[in-house]
């Protein structure tokens, strides 16, 4: 499966799943920005299982939409994998720099990055 939607509560991230041969999804208003205020989320038919990821609680975890006004990302972006929808920051890099600003983070060397389109296993382990 693959990764076509996320959902961000604190440290915790639903990331919505795919079949592996699916080519296109889409959900309402992902062509406009800033995606935190217009796009809905992902189509209910494109959506084959989830994954729920607890992050440790020191680390950051971010979404494009942090440390800006008004964001200039799309989730179409995110569809074509220009951006990032989740970055994690591990704590030890957390110390070499105060703020949750995604534009600082998403270019340091050491953090994690999710896109859309990238493979995980569905919630119970299975990979389908």
């Amino acid at each position: 499966m693959k990764i076509i939607d996320f959902e961000k509560k604190g440290n915790v991230v639903r990331f919505w799943l795919g079949a592996d041969d699916l080519q296109e999804w889409w959900g309402d208003d992902w062509d406009d920005a800033p995606y935190d205020c217009n796009a809905g989320s992902v189509y209910e038919q494109y959506v084959s299982g989830h994954r729920d990821i607890a992050f440790p609680f020191d680390d950051l975890v971010i979404e494009p939409c942090e440390g800006a006004y008004n964001c200039s990302y799309t989730k179409e972006d995110m569809i074509k994998r220009h951006v990032p929808c989740i970055i994690v920051v591990p704590n030890e890099l957390v110390d070499s720099w105060f703020g949750q600003d995604f534009a600082h983070w998403v270019g340091v060397d050491g953090i994690q990055r999710y896109y859309f389109g990238d493979r995980m296993e569905v919630q119970d382990g299975s990979d389908a």
